[in-house]
């Protein structure tokens, strides 16, 4: 009979090529993964049991939501990112998840972040610049988290900058807040004029600003209606003379309207063509934050030009505002699907702002990222990665993609290859400053089919070849069989 070496421990077995070529190329070493050895000997369960001198402990504490199995020792992993706040296993409530495109992120953000945080009954909102194809009957495309709100009995919030379109208005007072608890609609109006104008607003035109926003508010609180962005335009091309007159100081209705003229025409500019059927009237009254699930549709915005940032200044805004509002802090996860959108600009501004606070809002910020190497060091999407508690890294393939992340977060160098060759649906999980965990994130068969982002590439929808004839067609000598081109 062949004796066992001494010292060797033998690994649990594993049946996945790509896990097995990582134990075996030594990629795995580095979170304290059992190489075999010598090959597997039939014995009994009385002798074995002496070998099992250690038992592995679970990777997490049992509170919090399931996320999935821990790969090296086939324990469940649990994490909540608020809970984990609570429990102080995280210095911060904010989540950042990174991976190519399939790698699983988005498929972990809907199932872990939002299917099972509205089962505890808290608040989730997502933003949704993904687009993906609604149907092959329709044609129509939208935001790839729109069929699981449907699916929940929520209508989501599509924005389409057409007219008779969803409308948001950035003047109104549920969205900047009430009374002492306001959200400065001032600032909020400078975001949006950063944007539009692409800097910062002169001392001569943040007054005129000013006075413009005071003039439209109070003509419109006297008409019994929130002021619109067309109002504080209007006041900005032609101040009011009385209402100048008023105000301390001795200039003069057309020294203010010299000094709003260039903000005023490119905002007039702006509403009339990128901003058009946006933020041009009062909010529509099919939008709320006050249920479980709000899901805001921005899929068909265009991706260059102010309408993205200036709508996703809005909603945050909103959300803030909404937050210190209620009277109850209830948890609230805000997900923002495509998180190049905090690179640069007003929303990057203002989100920060909203994850500086976010343990006295209660609120969790999901942000989830195709490649950090598309964000510029010092941008604020770093900063607000650097600040996340929890941090998912699904798969890299690029090496540079992958480099940064284990620089970023702190991992040995060996994990590089790890992260490159990861498998669909499995991630390095890092809470806190605990090590990183190689987790398969698990969802329900329910959870797999609303999750699915795939619907477009695998259409089976075909072009009609009107009077054009391909070689070997009409014999059927090209076909698919079993997935495979015969």
């Amino acid at each position: 009979m062949k004796r066992r070496r001494k010292g060797t421990a033998v690994a649990p077995p594993v049946t996945e090529p790509w896990l097995r070529e990582a134990q075996r190329s030594g990629m795995l070493d580095w979170l304290g993964a059992y190489g075999q050895q010598v090959p597997m000997l039939k014995s009994t369960t009385r002798q074995t049991s002496a070998l099992h001198l250690a038992v592995a402990a679970a990777p997490t504490s049992a509170h919090g939501l399931y996320a999935g199995e821990d790969l090296m020792t086939g324990w469940p992993v649990f994490h909540d990112p608020i809970e984990g706040y609570r429990l102080k296993t995280v210095l911060s409530p904010n989540v950042a998840c990174i991976g190519d495109v399939g790698g699983g992120k988005s498929s972990f953000s809907k199932t872990w972040v939002v299917l099972r945080n509205l089962m505890l009954g808290r608040r989730v909102v997502v933003v949704d610049k993904k687009m993906q194809f609604a149907g092959e009957e329709d044609g129509v495309h939208e935001g790839e988290y729109s069929p699981l709100a449907r699916l929940l009995g929520v209508q989501p919030v599509r924005f389409t900058g057409k007219s008779g379109g969803v409308r948001i208005n950035p003047m109104d007072p549920v969205i900047t807040g009430h009374g002492g608890l306001a959200a400065d609609d001032l600032e909020l109006l400078k975001a949006i004029l950063l944007e539009v104008i692409g800097r910062p607003l002169t001392p001569d035109e943040s007054k005129a600003l000013r006075v413009a926003r005071t003039a439209a508010v109070d003509q419109a609180k006297h008409e019994g209606r929130p002021a619109t962005i067309l109002d504080i335009n209007r006041y900005l091309l032609e101040p009011d003379e009385e209402f100048i007159n008023s105000l301390p100081g001795s200039w003069s209705a057309r020294e203010y309207a010299d000094w709003g003229r260039h903000i005023g025409f490119a905002l007039e500019e702006c509403v009339e063509g990128d901003l058009a059927g946006l933020i041009d009237g009062e909010t529509s009254k099919e939008i709320t934050l006050t249920g479980g699930l709000t899901v805001f549709d921005i899929s068909a915005l265009p991706d260059n030009g102010p309408a993205v940032p200036v709508v996703m200044a809005i909603i945050n805004t909103w959300l803030r505002s909404t937050l210190l509002a209620q009277r109850t802090a209830v948890p609230t996860y805000f997900v923002i699907e495509e998180g190049w959108h905090l690179v640069e600009g007003s929303f990057a501004t203002i989100s920060q702002q909203n994850t500086k606070k976010s343990r006295g809002l209660s609120l969790s910020t999901v942000t989830n990222y195709q490649h950090l190497s598309d964000v510029p060091e010092n941008s604020p999407a770093i900063a607000t990665i650097k600040e996340a508690g929890t941090v998912a890294i699904f798969r890299q393939v690029r090496t540079d993609d992958a480099v940064q992340c284990q620089e970023l977060f702190g991992l040995p160098k060996s994990a590089t290859e790890l992260i490159k060759n990861l498998a669909p649906g499995c991630c390095l999980l890092k809470i806190g400053n605990s090590p990183a965990v190689l987790m398969r994130a698990h969802r329900s068969r329910t959870e797999a089919a609303i999750a699915d982002t795939d619907g477009a590439l695998l259409s089976r929808a075909r072009v009609a070849l009107e009077g054009q004839s391909v070689p070997g067609a009409e014999a059927g000598e090209l076909a698919l069989a079993g997935g495979e081109l015969t």
